[in-house]
Order: structure tokens, then sequence, then C-alpha cells
């Protein structure tokens, strides 16, 4: 196990659990965006606050950790695919990765950790051990 853990390519790993976790928030924002866009578009002023908020509020609370676990498995498969040994452990390790500024990130901003997100950890980190066996017979 110590040897594997010496021939992780931590760049990569660091790199693509960065990308994954702005991608995820970023993709998330600009569907809400485009939403209050559009609402603005149809009533040619100002769009309702309360509409899109509670579209953020359907939207942001599922897409958001879904839109993450579709990148993890994404990222981890590419991570596994560039690197020539311990596939599987750089899938899980990009998962990991994910899953931890998962928690971090609402955590700092007086977030309260709940049964769910202990799940969608568990979850995420699966997401990147799944991607890393994809990827490891994509190559």
């Amino acid at each position: 196990m110590r040897n594997q853990f010496s021939d992780v390519r931590w760049g990569r790993v660091l790199l693509a659990g960065l990308v994954v976790s702005a991608l995820s928030l970023l993709v998330v924002t600009l569907v809400i965006t485009a939403y209050g866009f559009i609402l603005g578009f149809q009533s040619r002023g100002a769009p309702d606050q309360a509409q899109i908020e509670q579209f953020a509020n359907q939207v942001g609370p599922w897409g958001g950790p879904v839109l993450t676990l579709l990148l993890t498995l994404g990222a981890a498969a590419w991570v596994a695919c560039k690197v020539e040994v311990a596939t599987r452990l750089h899938g899980v390790l990009v998962g990991l990765v994910v899953a931890i500024i998962g928690l971090i990130v609402p955590l700092t901003f007086g977030g309260v950790m709940g049964l769910m997100d202990l799940v969608w950890f568990v979850l995420t980190v699966a997401a990147g051990g799944l991607g890393g066996i994809l990827g490891s017979r994509g190559r």
C-alpha cells in the first residue's frame, strides 16, 4: 500500500478535484442565472425574484450534488486513464478530494453538516472509485 501512495500523481488528483468542485458550483449558478434572464425577457423587465429563488431552492439542493457526482466520475476516469499505475487509487483519491471540498466549503460559510452530507460524501468517493475503474479499462 505504501508503494501505491508513492506512485500517486498528486498534482493531477488535486487539480481534478478542484476543477470538479469549481465547475459544479459554476454550472449550477449559470443555470439559475440563465433562468433569471429568461424570466426577465419574458416579463420585458425585471424578473420576479421570488420565482428565481423558488427555482434555485428546487435546483440547488439536488442539482449541485448530482452534477458533482457525474463530474467526479468523469474526472476520476480521466485521471485514471492518464496514469500508469494505481488507477483505482487515483480515482478514489479524486473522489475523496471532491468530497472533502464539498464538506469544507459549506462549513466555512456557516453551514451545518447533516446525514445527507455524509451520504453525498460516501457517494462522491464511490463515484471517484467507479471512475478509477472505468478509466483503467479505457487505457
